[in-house]
């Protein structure tokens, strides 16, 4: 049995989840808190950051790129990652532009407003101590913005988030025109990365506004996220 150490929210953890289940490999996964995330957890990952996961032999694989290709080398059927090399290729860079730009993108959406980042530090510290929940949102919000700011996004303003998120998705519905899938005829691991980070911002109040806008984008996610649910008995929590 596999196990995934996670957040639980984090699109990355989302999108192994999803590989894991189109796969059909039985999981379990563990949620780290954010204290064990600053010390015991860096035995498995020494940079601290999740997902994580440890396979039936013990061996541990981080990032959720290095992790997908592992599972993809491992379990070949059905494939994520198609063989033709210029579709591979855009797989490739589609995952990348989803981990890489959609990812702050959202971030800022989840955190840089003062509702929706209540709601997130709500979800992620459901299971920790009522110190952590009473410390974590002050001291989470201090390194989220200091992040941000160091990326680039967190020093714009919210009129050019709202330009940025808009020709995103704009080119994301061009991109779906006329198609079920972004690449190629079936589901690969750029619709799974790109549905994980949409997923996510859509937990705030202008991702889901903007993306309520976009039916093909609507669909398309409605498509992936019922290719990729749990089948029943192939994970546990």
């Amino acid at each position: 049995m596999m196990t995934l150490y996670q957040f639980e929210i984090s699109p990355f953890c989302d999108k192994i989840r999803r590989v894991l289940n189109v796969k059909h490999v039985p999981y379990v996964t563990h949620e780290v808190g954010l204290i064990e995330g600053q010390t015991s957890y860096r035995k498995l990952n020494p940079a601290g950051k999740v997902p994580a996961l440890a396979d039936d032999t013990g061996r541990i694989v981080c990032d959720s790129t290095d992790i997908a290709y592992y599972l993809e080398e491992r379990f070949p059927d059905p494939p994520l990652v198609p063989r033709e090399p210029r579709e591979r290729a855009c797989v490739h860079v589609l995952e990348d532009w989803a981990d890489e730009s959609l990812f702050f993108l959202e971030m800022r959406l989840r955190l840089g407003t003062a509702q929706s980042r209540a709601r997130t530090f709500e979800k992620l510290l459901v299971r920790e101590h009522a110190l952590v929940k009473a410390l974590a949102p002050w001291v989470g919000s201090l390194a989220v913005k200091g992040q941000m700011k160091a990326q680039g996004i967190g020093r714009k303003s919210d009129a050019q988030i709202s330009t940025e998120l808009g020709r995103h998705l704009d080119a994301l519905a061009a991109l779906l025109s006329g198609r079920e899938y972004l690449v190629a005829a079936g589901l690969t691991l750029a619709d799974i990365a790109v549905y994980a980070q949409l997923f996510a911002m859509r937990d705030s109040t202008e991702g889901a506004a903007e993306i309520t806008k976009r039916p093909d984008i609507v669909t398309f996610m409605d498509r992936v996220d019922r290719a990729t649910r749990p089948v029943s008995g192939s994970a546990a929590a």
